[in-house]
This record gives structure tokens, C-alpha cells and sequence, in this order.
């Protein structure tokens, strides 16, 4: 009996590979993703700005990137004793406003010289229920716990998210040509905002990302939402919270997103690696013997064999891991 579809999303045309630089935003889903290439040695960056979960303040963030802004006096709040930007998630916090538009310009620099040089940008759209704050009208990345009343709460449409769009994609054309971009929309389920809110929200997402993919050859579309709610299709698949994909779903898109963007190469390359990962998190009962001591020299030189090989490889942390006898 089959319980899911096993959808298998087509093979693309451009490949991810290890000698290549992956910029990725968005929201939490994004982060599962980016932690998985980013444990499989791509040269990644992920979430610069902390999580993002609507579009447009996706779009204002790589805008600052691409232009290297320094942080504006009305986007930074005091919140819990701490300044915080509402261009950032709430992890982005410090003592002070100078350490805050400190590291927002140095941020911004940094991602865009990253920028410049990447060969793929992953966006994952979380959510098109966005928050304005009253005083500038602009919409924000995260309330911060601030009283409710300074905000608004509005429904995007999908021709606003287009606009922004189009004149990012732009904007991102002059500053690395040869960018790719791969868009997803996270199946993350905002539960708070109600069931039908949520499909709702989802929909414009999904409408709005179909359409820029028409308009721009450059972009594609991961179905990372379709393959969790249509494929999967299943609770089992989430965390308690019945709104977080599981790891078990996590590894699932992740390993169809290895199939539809990795090359045969890359993807033998990804056996490879994930054997020294496991290695590294392998707790031995006694390390007294020297069993032990040579399991650890067996992958420090499988670790430096690799890195001669793919020279764009790096293994520092494993290799101090498994020095250590």
C-alpha cells in the first residue's frame, strides 16, 4: 500500500554544486534547509538579517544588502531592555543603538560582497500576512513584543509582492548577472491566524511565485509547501505542535531537493560528507582503547584526503574533532 504520492519534483537544468556560493532567506523553513547545506560543506550564508517570514521584508532586506544601508532611526525600537531593528528578527538584539547600526551596516556589507559572487539566492516565503508599523507606515520583519496598537495587520496581494519583485530582480541583475534564484514557499502552517487565513495566505504566495517564474527565466520554483501538504499529507509528519515539519519531513524535501538540484557528482560527494558528520557525532562507549583512537585517525584522513580533492571543502572543525585522541 502507498501512504504518499512520492512526487519527484523534475531534474533542473543548472546544478547546485560544493564550489558554488548559496545565499538563502526567509523563514524558518528556510533554516531547515540552510542548516542542511550548510552541514554539508556548501558555501552557504543563511538568514543574515535572522528569519524573515514575509516577502517584502525579504525584499527590503536584500535591497539594504545590495545598496549596503546603514540601519534608519525610525526602524530601531527598544524592546525588553534591548535595541532591536524592525527590519531584523528578534535574535538581532544589543545593548546599545550603536552596536545595533553597527552590526546592520557591517551585515549589510558583508552579504553584499557574498552577493556579488553567489551563484544561487534561495527565497522561502513563510507568509503574506504582514504587520505595518503605524508610525512610518512601512511594513516590518518582527514586532518584537511591542504593544499591539503600533501595528496593523494587512493581507498582501499578489500583484504588491510582483512589483517588489520585478524591481528587485533588477536591481539584483546589475549587481551579479549571473544570479539564479530558487523560490519556495514554506509549509509551515500559521495556525494562529486561523486555518482558512493560512490557506489564504499560502495561496497568494504560491500565486505570486508562479507568476515572477513565468516572467523571469532565472527563477524557479521548489515545491517544498506541495510536498509536505500534498505528498506527505500527513500529521505524523509534524511536530506537537501539528504547524512545524518534523525532522522526518525536513529530510524528505530535503532529499528531493538534492535530487531535482544536485548533480551525480555532488551527490556521491554528499555520502562522503555526511559519513564524516556521523562520525563526528559517533559517541564511543570507552575511548581508552585504541580502537578508538584509530576510528578518529581513519576520518581525520578521510577529512584531508577530501578537502585535497575539493579543494572548496572545508573540514577545520571536523579535523580539530577528530586531532583530539
Amino acid at each position: 500500500m502507498q501512504f504518499h504520492l512520492n512526487y519527484t519534483h523534475p531534474k533542473q537544468n543548472s546544478a547546485i554544486d560544493h564550489s558554488h556560493k548559496v545565499l538563502l532567506l526567509g523563514s524558518c523553513f528556510a533554516e531547515n534547509i540552510g542548516e542542511k547545506l550548510i552541514s554539508a560543506k556548501f558555501n552557504s550564508l543563511l538568514n543574515p538579517n535572522g528569519i524573515l517570514f514575509n516577502p517584502i521584508s525579504i525584499v527590503n532586506a536584500l535591497n539594504s544588502y545590495i545598496n549596503i544601508n546603514e540601519a534608519q532611526e525610525e526602524d530601531v525600537v527598544k524592546s525588553e531592555g534591548l535595541f532591536k531593528s524592525l527590519n531584523h528578527h528578534g535574535s538581532f538584539a544589543f545593548n546599545s543603538k550603536t552596536e545595533l547600526t553597527d552590526a546592520v551596516y557591517d551585515t549589510n556589507k558583508k552579504t553584499n560582497e557574498f552577493l556579488k559572487d553567489a551563484e544561487y539566492l534561495i527565497i522561502t516565503f513563510g507568509t503574506s500576512k504582514v504587520f505595518r508599523f503605524n508610525n512610518t507606515n512601512k511594513i516590518v520583519a518582527n514586532c518584537h513584543k511591542l504593544p499591539q496598537n503600533n501595528f496593523t495587520r494587512v493581507q498582501l496581494q499578489p500583484q504588491e509582492i510582483n512589483e517588489s519583485y520585478n524591481a528587485l530582480i533588477k536591481s539584483l541583475k546589475l549587481i551579479n548577472p549571473l544570479l539564479k534564484i530558487i523560490f519556495t514557499v514554506s509549509p509551515v502552517k500559521y495556525l494562529r491566524d486561523g486555518l482558512i487565513e493560512n490557506n489564504l495566505s499560502k495561496s497568494v504566495l504560491i500565486y505570486a511565485v508562479h507568476e515572477l517564474t513565468k516572467l523571469h527565466n532565472h527563477c524557479t520554483y521548489f515545491p517544498a509547501y506541495e510536498l509536505v501538504n500534498d505528498d506527505l499529507r500527513d500529521y505524523r509528519f509534524y511536530k506537537e505542535d501539528m504547524a512545524h515539519p518534523n525532522e522526518q519531513a525536513i529530510n524528505y524535501v530535503w532529499e528531493k531537493f538534492s535530487e531535482s538540484y544536485f548533480s551525480a557528482n555532488t551527490q556521491q560527494l554528499l555520502l562522503k560528507i555526511n559519513e564524516i558528520n556521523l562520525a563526528v557525532s559517533h559517541r564511543p562507549i570507552n575511548t581508552t582503547n585504541g580502537l578508538h583512537a584509530q576510528f578518529k585517525q581513519n576520518y581525520l584522513q578521510k577529512c584531508m584526503e577530501l578537502e585535497k580533492e575539493y579543494p572548496f571543502l572545508n573540514f577545520t572543525k571536523e579535523t580539530i574533532h577528530f586531532s583530539h585522541l
